[in-house]
């Protein structure tokens, strides 16, 4: 146990993996599909969060469409097919996230993902990245729960590993991962290396570090 935290929970995109690059692959491929030109990876990155139906909201927007309901559905579905079909070839963990993890798996802290991706892409990245056996717990998008800020999936999450919310920490990189560890009453640390289009300082998380060397006495510190 690092301080007071018996689990350590983190999300995905922008905060273990960088994966802009495939879920702009996988966009672009969509767009392409529709007509439209392709959108550079620096505006993808900002669009990513929230889940891929609004990031396929925010590509028809980003392309001059009006983003009705079937238009986005359509989009999804597309994004999710060429997504689906190579969900890691340009996905990265963030340097030091592969010895944080062994860290804390070793040091017998519990732990989990939680992510707005949805379960069927989630799954196979983490395979892909050699790093699914680290967690107890894997919450990400589905017909069940709301996605986050809501708190739902997280405190999913902590019933799997069965820790209270005073005893684990969030980790995120997004507005939307603060809202929900506040909203489940959970300790939340953002990185700073994620895909907030708001710096991560101005979110109102209990820390925020720059990178994975920092994470582990970050946690030390919120006793």
């Amino acid at each position: 146990m690092i301080g007071r935290f018996k689990a350590v929970v983190f999300d995905l995109d922008g905060t273990l993996a960088d994966s802009a690059p495939d879920i702009a692959a996988a966009l672009n491929i969509a767009l392409h599909q529709f007509g439209y030109p392709s959108l550079p990876l620096e505006t993808i990155t900002r669009m990513v969060g929230g889940g891929a139906r609004l990031l396929a909201e925010r590509g028809l927007e980003a392309s001059g469409e009006t983003a009705t309901s079937s238009r986005a559905d359509e989009l999804y579905s597309s994004f999710h097919a060429a997504y689906g079909a190579c969900p890691a070839r340009l996905t990265t963990l963030y340097p030091g996230a592969r010895d944080v993890l062994n860290e804390l798996n070793n040091g017998a802290i519990g732990l989990g993902i939680c992510t707005n991706k949805p379960v069927g892409l989630t799954l196979p990245i983490l395979d892909a990245l050699e790093i699914a056996p680290l967690f107890q717990s894997v919450v990400a998008a589905g017909p069940d729960l709301d996605l986050k800020p809501s708190p739902a999936m997280l405190r999913k999450c902590l019933c799997d590993l069965g820790v209270e919310t005073r005893s684990a920490v969030m980790i995120g990189d997004s507005a939307a991962d603060v809202g929900s560890a506040r909203a489940a009453g959970v300790a939340v640390i953002l990185v700073n290396h994620g895909y907030t289009a708001i710096p991560a300082s101005e979110l109102g998380a209990d820390a925020v570090v720059q990178g994975f060397d920092e994470l582990i006495p970050a946690l030390a510190r919120l006793m």
